[in-house]
């Protein structure tokens, strides 16, 4: 949790954009589908951040930078949970590249995939009762191998249906996602008009006038358009 001041500000990846950088990362060298809109985004803002951090603190080759993903644990159960299941059913998977080397976009979306892939019913069942101490201890591992600070959390809420919820004053127009005062975290959702990703990302103030002038992030990301922008023809 952040002791010291933050900012906070939003970038909107819009879907000719998105389209575009997956098609790059398509023919650039990386296994498996081609990379989803969370993969594309988290991975352009996970390597601006890292290179952020680099330059604000002493970071040598051998000087890691993770990224913790939450995962929803309801479809990856055996058998699935009820996708409607209350409650914060979800798990951390880590990642780590290391940003003062060659940080390659196929490299970052590789190693968030497979960071994922290993929260699967195994890893479920391997939680549950006395086991589950022993990945409690596991946890830590990756914060071992960091400084304080040099991680970002990550959250999406794309595909979650958001928009399409009225609570009787009709569907939202907007949803923002707040920042309950973690210190680095970024955290992706959907625009109204489909095919657009908006991320909220929160730093340190000396961090952020860094990230936010990324030369690479800038080519993919709009700083804080309105809203208004992606309202479909149709509100």
């Amino acid at each position: 949790m952040a002791t010291k001041t933050l900012s906070t500000k939003r970038f909107v990846f819009d879907s000719t954009t998105l389209a575009f950088l997956k098609n790059q990362l398509i023919v650039m060298p990386s296994s498996g589908h081609p990379p989803t809109h969370m993969e594309a985004t988290t991975a352009v803002i996970w390597k601006a951040i890292a290179k952020a951090a680099s330059k604000v603190r002493p970071f040598d080759p051998q000087s890691p930078h993770a990224l913790f993903s939450a995962v929803n644990l309801r479809k990856r159960a055996s058998p699935p949970l009820p996708k409607d299941s209350i409650g914060n059913l979800i798990d951390g998977a880590g990642a780590i590249c290391f940003p003062k080397r060659q940080l390659h976009l196929p490299t970052l979306i590789g190693e968030l995939r497979e960071s994922i892939a290993k929260i699967n019913s195994d890893h479920i069942e391997s939680m549950k009762g006395e086991k589950g101490h022993e990945i409690l201890r596991k946890l830590k591992q990756p914060t071992d191998v960091t400084r304080e600070g040099d991680c970002i959390m990550a959250s999406s809420m794309l595909n979650s249906g958001m928009y399409n919820l009225d609570f009787g004053w009709g569907k939202p127009v907007w949803f923002y996602i707040m920042n309950a005062r973690f210190d680095r975290f970024m955290a992706l959702n959907e625009t109204l008009k489909g095919g657009s990703v908006e991320a909220i990302v929160t730093l340190s103030l000396e961090e952020l006038e860094i990230f936010e002038r990324d030369p690479e992030l800038l080519s993919c990301a709009t700083v804080n358009p309105s809203p208004l922008r992606f309202l479909k023809h149709s509100v």
